[in-house]
């Protein structure tokens, strides 16, 4: 069962890297936030099909999304951007075991595109337009019934500063920063062995540790700039 995240380098001004921010709870529209899931949502008849639960973070603003292709029986996706809770809809059909080619969500003038192979391989969700959050983009990974995605929101600062989000699905971590006053998705990848958290960014490292839902560490690159990074759960 291959979990075939898509990119682990970005591009070279990372320098700033990272924060991962995990978010500690969802926050709705009227405010009211969601407890953390402990365990894998995902159901095990779908863990080689296209329906199930897929979670990953939103960069344009900063953010988290998950898509439920029937894993609880209904299609439907949300996104939360900077606090606010977005509710996604759609009204074309999807078939078990078949491939999705753009499927549109909507919730009211915003909307995305998702695809995902038949087995739930290489999902990705592309022309994102949601007002307010330009040049958005998103990393988005399958959960599996065995393999629990987490999401991170967060930020980087020292001699640069942006958005640092990540997912996490085993030992693995695949993210997107954005440096500020740039539209560039820089994609770095990491690991964890026990709380260490060790990873890299073209032409930069960092590393930290994980305390219960609360990341942390430092950073520094090959122009000879550092600086820390922190983060919480957001989903």
């Amino acid at each position: 069962m291959a979990l075939s995240p898509r990119r682990i380098f970005g591009s070279f001004l990372i320098a700033a890297l990272a924060t991962m921010s995990i978010l500690n709870s969802c926050t709705s529209d009227d405010g009211e936030s969601t407890a953390l899931s402990d365990s894998a949502e995902a159901i095990a008849a779908y863990d080689d099909s296209n329906y199930g639960l897929y979670k990953g973070i939103f960069v344009g603003s900063s953010g988290v999304v998950e898509v439920n292709i029937a894993n609880d029986g209904e299609v439907e996706a949300m996104m939360v951007i900077d606090g606010r809770r977005y509710t996604f809809s759609t009204d074309e059909p999807v078939t078990i075991d078949q491939p999705i080619e753009n499927l549109t969500f909507t919730s009211g003038n915003n909307s995305f595109d998702f695809s995902v192979t038949e087995t739930g391989q290489n999902p990705q969700i592309s022309n994102i337009e949601i007002q307010g959050h330009p040049d958005a983009v998103t990393e988005i990974l399958k959960e599996y019934s065995t393999l629990h995605v987490k999401c991170f929101q967060g930020t980087f600062s020292g001699d640069d500063s942006g958005v640092f989000n990540m997912v996490q699905i085993g030992d693995e971590f695949y993210g997107i920063a954005r440096p500020e006053g740039t539209t560039e998705a820089l994609w770095i990848n990491a690991q964890i062995s026990g709380t260490a958290i060790a990873g890299a960014f073209e032409g930069g490292t960092f590393s930290g540790s994980l305390s219960g839902n609360t990341l942390e560490g430092t950073w520094a690159n090959n122009f000879a700039e550092t600086g820390t990074w922190s983060g919480k759960r957001k989903l």
